[in-house]
């Protein structure tokens, strides 16, 4: 396990503060310090930062026979020598939630899975960010309000791998393009020139490839770095009432009448959680959910639950 401890430069974060204790879970092996730093730098707040790659320890024949196999679905990561390695989406997958059950309770502040190419909920007795939920929701909640999305993903074949059942009904066209390739990523704003917003659907995509795909095409990017950061600052911001660096004063004036708890909540209804899943990881009945939902909604000015998603990308990409 690795792990490092940033503190705040800016004033608006107490440094005197513990520093929260966020757990990085990862498909690859650690330390994945090109994924983490750049989100570290966009919070403001003290945190240790520790890692975990499902690959770590492993010899190379026991990496090796993680490699995708005829009629798997795919997910491509970072190994420690930074050479890049296609592994079985469903036994990586399964390798990851037992490391994630394997957790203490209150042993970190939060975990966060870092990868958004895992189908699947993880169990685990703390606090937790699935960026594949996060990114989900966010992509749903763009195209139910009728816009037509594009999504880059990191592997040719996740194009015919993606499978979102939600997204049947709305104008979603995939393409594909590996972080740092300009020439792919210019050949993927080619197939989505219809689409009205661009989502980067990988952490591994960074703020130069956003910048890179908004200035080509002229249209908003979503990027998955900034959504999972969001998420990490809603669920440990909420004993800091005050403006949030790099938020929207609007935004951030209607966070301050939320309570430490309801800010919990919204981050995870923006994660696209049921009421009963909120209720598990924040360990409080869904009845008290629904409640502090409600709150949510009304004193953020909003009327579902798509409209709060769309609020809170807005804010992290303004």
């Amino acid at each position: 396990m690795t792990k490092n401890t940033r503190t705040p430069s800016s004033p608006v974060a107490d440094a005197a503060e513990p520093p929260h204790r966020v757990m990085f879970l990862s498909v690859g092996q650690s330390p994945r310090a090109d994924i983490i730093d750049e989100m570290l730098e966009s919070l403001d707040l003290p945190i240790e930062a520790l890692e975990i790659g499902a690959l770590d320890g492993l010899s190379e024949a026991e990496i090796n026979a993680f490699r995708i196999r005829p009629g798997e679905t795919s997910i491509v990561t970072r190994l420690a020598d930074g050479s890049d390695i296609v592994v079985s989406k469903p036994r990586i997958a399964e390798r990851m939630a037992k490391i994630a059950a394997a957790f203490q309770p209150n042993e970190f502040d939060l975990v966060v899975i870092l990868s958004t190419g895992l189908f699947r909920d993880f169990e685990s007795t703390c606090p937790m960010v699935n960026a594949q939920r996060a990114m989900e929701s966010t992509v749903i909640s763009l195209a139910a309000h009728g816009s037509a999305v594009g999504l880059i993903q990191p592997l040719q074949q996740q194009i015919d791998e993606l499978d979102i059942p939600a997204l049947a009904p709305y104008k979603v066209t995939a393409s594909y393009a590996a972080d740092g390739d300009k020439r792919l990523l210019a050949s993927a704003l080619f197939d989505l020139a219809d689409s009205e917003i661009i989502v980067l659907n990988s952490v591994s995509f960074t703020e130069t490839d956003r910048q890179t795909v908004a200035k080509a095409s002229g249209k908003p990017v979503v990027l998955a770095r900034r959504i999972v950061a969001s998420a990490i600052r809603l669920l440990l911001h909420g004993t800091h009432p005050v403006a949030l660096p790099g938020v929207p004063q609007e935004f951030s004036e209607k966070l301050q009448r939320l309570t430490p708890r309801e800010r919990q909540v919204l981050s995870l209804v923006a994660e696209g959680l049921s009421n009963k899943a909120i209720a598990r990881q924040l360990d409080i009945s869904p009845k008290t959910v629904e409640i502090h939902r409600s709150n949510v909604m009304a004193k953020m000015e909003v009327t579902s639950s798509n409209a709060l998603i769309r609020m809170v990308v807005a804010a992290g990409h303004p």
